[in-house]
């Protein structure tokens, strides 16, 4: 319940999972004793590199998530036997909170565990894609969970944008007091609560709490967005857009109405990329942290990829 309150998910470590196999790798190869006897003169080894390799593997945790919330197992095996909840998440706007740069992945399942990893891997160009490729795989036993996966550089509290949580799913068996709390704490939140039933083999949602609108939403961020104060060059804007220049300031009246929006910094073209323009915004986190985003857009006000 604390983690519906303040808005976050918990990284915990690979050690913590239910699978002995999670996250396995070796380290070396059979041309380690020669590249030993070229590290030597500089008073080095591949077993310190090895050793160096290894704690900072150690340090990463994971955020585990499932495709959909239609998948019986899961709610067997990871939801009380259907007593517990689902989060439905927006993971593109998770990406504004503490899992900004943190990587999702799907899993993938196979018979044989990858090669040890070798001091070829430990370049920068290689680095990340070959730990990231033993984070994401499990036996094929596992296969029928269709994981996807946050790999986090630290353990903890993850928080993230209150809107960045769409739906929580009740489960058909959880204590009605449980779900009365649960929709008591999210009642100025935008966030839908849904109860399951169940009928015969089929299990269905049904609405018991409606996702606020914005105006109505408790506040984190200040939500504070002047015109006059950020666009500073209306002529230039005008020239850029194919839409008019009040089009961009209703969408940024919008945005700025966003729960944990603190500010908007910024909008202007982007300098580097003379197609797109930018919003920058400040969030306010729910423990009390400020994260900053731009969002980019093209010439019709459309969303686009980040350059």
């Amino acid at each position: 319940m604390d983690a519906l309150r303040g808005a976050y998910l918990y990284a915990a470590p690979f050690a913590k999972m239910n699978d002995p196999m999670e996250a396995f790798y070796k380290t070396g190869a059979s041309d380690d004793r020669f590249i030993n006897s070229i590290l030597a003169s500089a008073g080095k080894s591949v077993e310190a590199m090895y050793e160096m390799l290894s704690d900072t593997i150690d340090s990463f945790a994971l955020v585990s998530l499932a495709g959909t919330y239609l998948d019986l197992p899961m709610w067997a095996y990871y939801a009380s036997n259907f007593a517990g909840m689902c989060l439905e998440f927006s993971t593109s706007e998770l990406d504004i909170g503490d899992f900004q740069n943190e990587q999702l992945r799907k899993v993938t399942y196979a018979q044989n565990a990858l090669p040890s990893l070798t001091v070829a891997d430990m370049t920068r160009d290689r680095l990340q894609e070959a730990v990231i490729a033993r984070f994401t795989r499990k036996r094929r036993e596992w296969a029928h969970e269709k994981e996807w996966r946050f790999i986090t550089g630290a353990l903890g509290r993850k928080h993230y944008v209150d809107d960045a949580l769409s739906r929580v799913f009740l489960g058909p068996c959880i204590n009605p007091a449980h779900a009365k709390q649960i929709c008591d704490l999210l009642d100025h939140r935008p966030i839908e609560v849904l109860q399951g039933e169940i009928h015969g083999f089929e299990l269905a949602f049904n609405i018991i709490k409606p996702a606020r609108p914005l105006e109505e939403c408790e506040r984190v961020g200040a939500g504070r967005f002047v015109p006059a104060n950020i666009i500073s060059d209306p002529a230039e804007l005008e020239s850029f857009l194919a839409v008019s220049l009040e089009a961009l300031v209703d969408q940024c009246t919008e945005i700025a109405r966003r729960p944990n929006v603190e500010k908007i910094e910024d909008v202007d073209v982007s300098n580097a990329h003379k197609e797109l323009l930018y919003i920058w915004t400040t969030f306010k986190l729910r423990n009390g942290r400020e994260v900053y985003h731009k969002r980019y857009l093209d010439r019709r006000l459309r969303t686009a990829r980040s350059p």
